[in-house]
């Protein structure tokens, strides 16, 4: 079987390595266009945003980049970043609230979204979940809560805003539950790795599957497919990070997950039905910052091996192995 689809747009890229590298591995993965999220390196002013912009120009690639919204506990220049090209801002839940509903007031007014990472830090001291495989390593976990928690409060305050909200890479079933019911100006993103994998897959210190947000147990992989297919989730994102360093012991290992090679091929491997998959990473994504993909590519489903050698992240290490679908 053979389908014809608009090309990906990624929500979730991290700033892991080059621009280069990220637009040559984008189009290896059927990514016409792509987020930039600032968590690996600072995107907070004007000199530190034009750089990715010229490098994105000159390869060129569709590269949207996300400016933090708060750096070193201050505002930053959200009204002059927009105008010099920024799409999206990015927070952290757990910075002062006062800060944050500043951002939304600047988001609302701007009509630029605010990308969230609901963590709580203080509470997040672990290297993988919290689940009885963490106890069986001897790792430090994770717990739900410690994004569940952080959802509840960025959910309250989003309901006096009409700010464009996206939480980003929810891995939780309690997180889906309470946002089963949100308001129109808020969004649901899910890291494809959390819809293939769980920490059980975490056997012998396998380096590879550390990534954060960490994987979650089966039931919470249960609930954010079965929010993928009832609309609860809007987005499905790569989360990619180019992991270099995994030949070390679990807890001194790189987070992350390479896998933007491959990304839109691992979507459409996913158990969902192909109309799903394309509006979670194409239509959805692109009507968020109201542009048309007008680029496709064909997928063919079947099975197939990963050629790693063909990655052209800086990273070719990866826990994925095969696929059911590619692109032709």
């Amino acid at each position: 079987m053979r389908i014809k689809v608009p090309k990906s747009f990624d929500l979730n890229i991290k700033n892991s390595e080059s621009v280069s590298k990220i637009a040559s591995a984008a189009k290896n993965g059927g990514v016409g266009y792509a987020l930039m999220i600032p968590t690996i390196k600072p995107i907070y002013d004007k000199l530190h945003l034009a750089y990715n912009l010229k490098r994105a120009d000159e390869e060129n690639f569709n590269l949207f980049v996300s400016i933090e919204g708060i750096h070193d506990n201050k505002l930053t220049e959200i009204s002059i970043l927009k105008e010099k090209g920024a799409k999206a801002i990015y927070i952290n839940s757990d910075e002062d609230m006062n800060l944050i509903k500043r951002v939304f007031e600047y988001s609302e007014f701007l009509n630029i979204p605010i990308f969230v990472n609901a963590n709580n830090k203080s509470l997040s001291i672990g290297v993988m979940n919290d689940s009885p495989k963490a106890y069986s390593l001897g790792l430090n976990g994770i717990p739900n809560y410690a994004e569940s928690i952080e959802v509840a409060k960025i959910l309250e305050l989003s309901k006096n805003f009409d700010a464009k909200i996206v939480f980003q890479s929810i891995t939780t079933k309690e997180s889906i539950e309470i946002l089963k019911n949100k308001p129109k100006n808020v969004y649901v993103d899910v890291c494809i790795d959390n819809l293939y994998f769980t920490d059980e897959d975490i056997e012998e210190f396998n380096t590879l599957f550390k990534t954060i947000p960490p994987l979650r147990s089966k039931e919470d992989k249960e609930a954010l497919l079965k929010a993928c297919e009832k609309g609860i989730v809007d987005f499905i994102s790569s989360n990619h990070i180019a992991a270099t360093n995994k030949d070390v012991p679990f807890e001194e290992a790189d987070y992350g997950i390479s896998k933007l090679d491959i990304f839109s091929q691992l979507a459409y491997s996913l158990p969902l039905n192909y109309e799903t998959v394309t509006e979670l990473i194409s239509t959805n994504p692109a009507n968020l910052f109201g542009i048309e993909i007008d680029e496709y590519m064909e997928i063919e489903f079947g099975e197939f091996e990963i050629d790693y050698n063909l990655f052209a992240s800086k990273s070719k290490i990866t826990p994925y192995k095969k696929l059911q679908a590619r692109i032709i």
